[in-house]
């Protein structure tokens, strides 16, 4: 990988500052205005980075887009809405947008999967409740319900996946002529860092890394109990979002001294950035991943890649990533073992850099816009 000076990663705003300068003042008519959930950024993750560098790409390519706020923005000034993740409250601003004749575009970022609703829900009556409903979704897409109603507003759907789309299309009986599939993207720095501020600053030695939330879908309590089976030093990059703190405190108790943990790196940090570079193998063992931002990162960066098979892994990484199931221990750590052993299948880096990297999503996304709102 490319040895350049990790001060070159400093020189952009970091998440937040841009965060903040678009999202106050005045902006130019017809800007793009993207939304997500009041609550998104108390605890952000991979669809909250997609919003983000989406927005950030956009710009490059001189599309304006502003960051909505309801107390100061009103949608008769927008080019058009765009919708990250689904939810009621984007359901009432979807709404709003097509009384006022604005168009709406719509990055659902989700995905069902029965088995993680049986295992996540918190007791019996829960993940009852949740595998019935999904049953009848799949039976009977065309039942009432808000989610439903949020993808037959947007003007266009763009799911991460043709997996994606497909479930939508099976589940919520989306047009497929409505759905562009967008990938998720990259941003290159992470295929130029260097491993040396890793070493100075936390240690020269090898590891296994998980990058994430802490909390059960993300399990990163597997990946702890399989790398110490294996006797493996670890590094955790992450915090626990509200209401997971107890979880969090389990993974670090039997995590023990064989895992380092590294808490509120900015993404732009050039101690992420050459955390990734010093990383041997990076491990995302969750529930489903569409397909997991950290995973694309960490294979751009030069690591052997294990993840979960459930989401939309397998169109991202093929043959070029080992995948465990969450539930299996063993096999969690039978791939972690073998991709110690044998390091990143060829081509890996290769393939993320030619496909999947943010001026790519953004080129696409700023194609569904022309579509929809010119």
């Amino acid at each position: 990988m490319d040895d350049r000076p990790l001060e070159t990663f400093d020189t952009e705003p970091t998440a937040a500052q841009w965060r903040a300068s678009r999202s106050q003042g005045p902006f130019p008519a017809g800007s793009a205005y993207l939304h997500a959930p009041s609550s998104a950024f108390q605890a952000p993750g991979g669809g909250e980075n997609q919003l983000i560098q989406t927005g950030r790409h956009l710009e490059n390519l001189d599309v304006s887009v502003r960051l909505f706020s309801p107390w100061t923005d009103r949608l008769d000034d927008a080019r058009l809405l765009h919708l990250f993740g689904m939810s009621r409250e984007g359901l009432e601003l979807a709404r709003a947008a097509k009384a006022r004749e604005v168009p709406v575009v719509l990055s659902p970022i989700c995905w069902y999967e029965p088995r993680a609703l049986w295992a996540l829900e918190p007791n019996a009556t829960r993940k009852l409740g949740a595998l019935g409903a999904w049953a009848l979704r799949r039976g009977f897409p065309s039942l009432p319900g808000w989610r439903r109603d949020l993808l037959r507003l947007a003007d266009r759907v763009l799911p991460n996946s043709e997996e994606e789309a497909d479930q939508l299309a099976r589940l919520f009986g989306v047009p497929r002529e409505r759905i562009s599939v967008v990938p998720n993207g990259v941003l290159p720095d992470f295929g130029w860092g260097s491993p040396r501020l890793f070493r100075e600053r936390v240690g020269d030695f090898e590891f296994v890394l998980f990058v994430g939330r802490i909390e059960p879908r993300k399990n990163p309590l597997g990946v702890i109990r399989a790398a110490r089976r294996l006797g493996y030093p670890l590094v955790v990059v992450g915090e626990a979002p509200p209401q997971h703190e107890a979880y969090e405190r389990q993974c670090r108790r039997e995590g023990g001294d064989r895992v380092v943990w590294l808490e509120g790196l900015d993404h732009h940090d050039p101690l992420l950035v050459s955390t990734y570079s010093a990383a041997r193998v990076f491990a995302l063992c969750s529930w489903f991943e569409t397909p997991g931002l950290a995973a694309l990162e960490a294979a751009l960066a030069g690591a052997a890649v294990v993840v979960t098979p459930h989401g939309s892994t397998r169109s991202y990484f093929g043959d070029r990533a080992a995948y465990a199931r969450p539930w299996r221990l063993d096999e969690i750590g039978e791939a972690l073992a073998r991709a110690w052993r044998e390091g990143p299948r060829p081509g890996l880096a290769a393939h993320v850099a030619s496909n999947y990297l943010w001026d790519r999503v953004a080129k696409l996304t700023a194609e569904v816009y022309e579509q929809v709102a010119d």
